[in-house]
């Protein structure tokens, strides 16, 4: 398995960068960490006036722009969006915190898997806690969904233990059984889990996770083939809807 794929565990700065779209206005916004890092994300605006939004949290082969068609049509019916690119991906990265430089700088794969995991440790929940508080400043409410994509389902969950979502969405996430664990304790929030047969470890994931799910309300959809997340949304075209509806069934 991809390294990026099977490792799973503040004020803001608005960019002049502005992408014109038919319904919606993505913006792309840098979110100062902590420690001063800049985190890239970008966030669409609905039209109408709401009062809810989705956190979406890629996974660990791609980077927020898995999520651009999604966020379009989440946004089209009324939902603030922001896609967050975890340190170290996509446009949140620099001469530390970079997946290629630490490719390049690591001896051999397990000083890279050390070096990522102390990444991920270290920053990752507090950088995604910051996007959720940029969402909640935009949206005007923590009326939020989240949902989190392979190792982005994990920071979903350890962002749930803070700030509690509507809804909770797994997509192709292998949880493993501490993730499970920690799930269960939340697992009153509805949760949608997706996953192909064939992608075999966050298919089993997704079922254990599901069969001790708390929610009446939570769901299952599983695929045939082994697609991980991203090609997903290929396969069935319709997928990026369901999630809508998912959304917007679970919002406030």
């Amino acid at each position: 398995m991809n390294l990026r794929c099977g490792l799973v565990t503040g004020f803001f700065l608005i960019s002049s960068n502005f992408l014109a779209s038919t319904t919606v206005l993505a913006e792309s916004i840098s979110i100062k960490a902590k420690d001063g890092f800049s985190l890239s994300a970008e966030y669409l605006k609905p039209k109408t006036v709401s009062k809810r939004g989705v956190l979406m949290l890629h996974q660990c082969n791609a980077d927020k722009s898995m999520y651009s068609a999604l966020a379009e049509k989440a946004a089209a019916k009324g939902f603030h969006t922001l896609a967050l690119d975890f340190r170290g991906y996509g446009k949140s990265v620099d001469e530390t915190y970079s997946m290629d430089k630490m490719e390049a700088k690591a001896g051999n794969r397990d000083e890279l898997v050390a070096m990522v995991r102390k990444m991920r440790a270290e920053h990752w929940p507090s950088d995604v806690e910051l996007a959720y508080q940029t969402l909640v400043d935009k949206v005007g409410s923590q009326n939020i969904a989240f949902i989190g994509a392979s190792c982005g389902g994990g920071q979903a969950i350890i962002l749930a233990e803070k700030q509690p979502p509507t809804s909770l969405s797994f997509f192709s996430s292998g949880m493993g059984e501490k993730g499970i664990e920690r799930f269960v304790k939340l697992s009153d929030i509805p949760a949608l889990f997706i996953a192909a047969q064939g992608d075999e470890f966050t298919f089993n994931s997704a079922k254990k996770a599901f069969e001790k799910a708390k929610s009446l309300k939570s769901k299952i959809q599983l695929y045939k083939g082994d697609g991980h997340g991203l090609p997903l949304f290929n396969q069935d075209p319709h997928l990026a809807g369901t999630m809508v509806d998912w959304f917007l069934i679970h919002s406030k």
